[in-house]
């Protein structure tokens, strides 16, 4: 006895290749979406990165202040030429110029000569007196200082120590320094604000090496 023949339906060739598949549209739809969310995390990324520079670069924000003074934090009187951090990162000194009367002086004693004249007995009488910081360069961290050179007033200087700080009016200060992003900033006077500059460019003639 022979078998019944079943037939099987003929699927048109258009609706075999889609079985299986998604629709087109759709298929559009979530490579656009994939592209859109791929650029986008790309743009978050850069602004990620480009923030968390700007928080380093605060982070290590340096700001400097010079100035002298004729009194110590604890009282004693001392002249003294000192440069303070204020800010948070570390500051690289590499300029430092000091002027008497709009002159640059490069020494205590050859600035205690322009202020009192190069005659007078306080410069002899100073001038082995005190400390000094005779280095070419400084690197001040974040909310410390360092000081340039200090004279303290004794009992034997007294008189020429007195004289000599009244003269203070004449003196200035000029210096540069820089971040450790090479960021540098100039300033051309004890009571003027930091300036930002390319770059510090010492001048061995004028720089003050107590």
């Amino acid at each position: 006895m022979e078998s019944p023949e079943v037939s099987t339906p003929e699927v048109p060739r258009s609706r075999a290749r889609r079985r299986g598949r998604l629709p087109r549209w759709l298929e559009w739809a979530i490579a656009i979406t994939a592209f859109i969310t791929s650029i986008s995390s790309i743009f978050i990324a850069m602004h990620h990165g480009t923030i968390m520079q700007k928080l380093v670069r605060a982070n290590s924000f340096p700001y400097m202040q010079g100035g002298f003074s004729d009194v110590t934090p604890d009282g004693e009187q001392e002249i003294s030429l000192d440069l303070l951090n204020r800010g948070v990162g570390p500051a690289h000194e590499q300029s430092l110029r000091v002027t008497v009367a709009g002159k640059y002086v490069t020494s205590v004693p050859e600035m205690i000569a322009a202020t009192m004249g190069p005659q007078h007995p306080a410069v002899d009488a100073l001038r082995g007196m005190g400390m000094r910081n005779r280095v070419k360069t400084r690197f001040i961290p974040g909310g410390e200082g360092q000081f340039v050179f200090r004279i303290p007033r004794t009992a034997e200087n007294a008189e020429l120590w007195d004289a000599f700080d009244a003269t203070q009016p004449k003196w200035d200060i000029e210096y540069c320094y820089c971040s450790v992003f090479d960021e540098c900033w100039q300033v051309k006077g004890k009571f003027t604000e930091p300036e930002p500059i390319d770059a510090c460019v010492r001048d061995e003639s004028r720089e003050f090496r107590p």
